[in-house]
């Protein structure tokens, strides 16, 4: 009886001892995790694979209002260019704007950016000195043996004076100047029509000017064309007041559009037989500044002229122009140039010599890229007429044709 209650105390022992270690077992075990209502319980991890770190919590800042929307002003409308000016030959004729492409003069948005003073500046905002040099040549033929031949040589230079009380991207333009003429005839065999003016003209006639351009844009669309221009034009045998000689120009120049141009002023070419010309008409460029076709419609000096190609960096045009040229110089006239009964004693004497003539020409013109422009043109001269003074012995050559060409740096 003894033996049977120590087996069952021992197997009561050994039951409390395995059920007390399946307790312990259960209580250091993973904790279950409950998660709030909405969300998902992470996947479960597996060992060996590396956990993502937690996503960030951390509130999101609130978005910034956006700026207030503002509207730019207007963009005023340049001006077209009109390349084909040339405002350093004779200053009787038309010229361009110094520097087109800037705003027009007073017409700026108000609070807008400040412009440059030159595009055309090499040094900061300082603009260039020496804008261009310049070298023409002309041969004109004689005609026969009662004929005039003449021949001319012109160096100038233009040089920018950027003024201070002058108004912005309206600089002043000086061009000092030179040519020499040289003339073949005519005959002394040729009789005029005051009784054997004999050999008229001298060999060799001189002009030294200094040229003054100024082209200031008053409005939008509206701008003004200036120039002056003094020299004196003499055989250099006779240096006195018939030597100096004044021309100018003035013109209103009104841009309607990119198409065109209209142009009403006044030239003085201060000539024995005509002083003053009312000039201007219309300039139509049906293409816009970028078209192939340009018709300068204007008196005295017409010119229509056509974009062919671009050739070698250069563009090329065809034009086909009128001039109205001449000129008057001081000579000192031998006795045969006039008849008896005007000389005084047996000297000579000092007046003045006119030519005029009228110019069909063709030619071609280009500019390059680098800033070197040339022309090479022919024409043919009509309406020829010699002119003296003091007492206007008239002669008229007969007519011929003419060669020219230059070169513009």
């Amino acid at each position: 009886m003894l033996a049977f209650n120590r087996i069952l105390y021992g197997a009561i022992l050994i039951i409390a001892a395995s059920y007390s270690a399946s307790t312990s077992w259960a209580q250091i075990g993973a904790p279950r995790v409950q998660f709030p209502s909405g969300t998902t319980a992470p996947p479960p991890v597996t060992p060996g694979t590396p956990v993502p770190p937690p996503a960030s919590t951390a509130p999101t800042a609130p978005a910034l209002p956006a700026p207030p929307t503002t509207t730019a002003p207007p963009t005023l409308q340049q001006p077209p260019q009109t390349p084909s000016f040339d405002p350093y030959a004779d200053p009787t004729r038309p010229s361009q704007p110094f520097n087109p492409a800037a705003p027009p003069f007073a017409t700026a948005p108000p609070n807008g950016p400040q412009q440059p003073l030159f595009d055309q500046a090499t040094f900061g905002q300082w603009p260039r000195f020496m804008q261009q040099i310049r070298f023409r040549q002309m041969y004109m033929n004689r005609g026969g043996q009662g004929g005039l031949g003449w021949t001319e040589t012109e160096l100038s230079g233009t040089f920018l004076l950027p003024l201070s009380f002058m108004p912005e991207n309206a600089p002043l333009l000086v061009t000092p100047g030179f040519n020499v003429n040289f003339l073949n005839g005519p005959n002394s065999a040729i009789v005029g029509s005051n009784g054997g003016p004999g050999q008229q003209a001298p060999p060799r006639l001189y002009a030294g000017y200094l040229d003054f351009g100024w082209t200031p844009q008053l409005t939008h669309g509206l701008s003004a064309d200036l120039g002056f221009r003094g020299g004196v034009y003499s055989d250099f045998k006779s240096l006195d007041w018939q030597s100096w000689r004044w021309q100018g120009r003035g013109f209103g120049v009104w841009q309607t559009n990119d198409k065109f141009q209209w142009r009403a002023g006044l030239i003085y070419i201060d000539r024995l037989s005509i002083k003053m010309l009312p000039a201007g008409g219309l300039v139509y460029t049906p293409g816009g500044p970028d078209g192939k076709m340009k018709f300068d419609i204007l008196f005295p000096n017409p010119k229509f002229s056509y974009r062919l190609d671009s050739f070698r960096n250069a563009d090329l045009r065809w034009y086909l122009a009128g001039e109205y040229g001449g000129g008057t110089w001081s000579q000192v006239f031998p006795p045969t140039a006039i008849t008896r009964s005007n000389l005084t004693g047996n000297g000579n004497q000092t007046g003045r010599i006119e030519y005029n003539d009228i110019r069909l020409i063709s030619g071609i013109e280009w500019a390059g890229y680098y800033g070197l422009k040339g022309f090479a043109e022919s024409a043919w001269v009509w309406n020829r007429q010699l002119r003296y003074d003091p007492n206007y012995v008239m002669y008229n050559p007969p007519s011929t044709w003419m060669i020219r060409g230059g070169l513009t740096y």
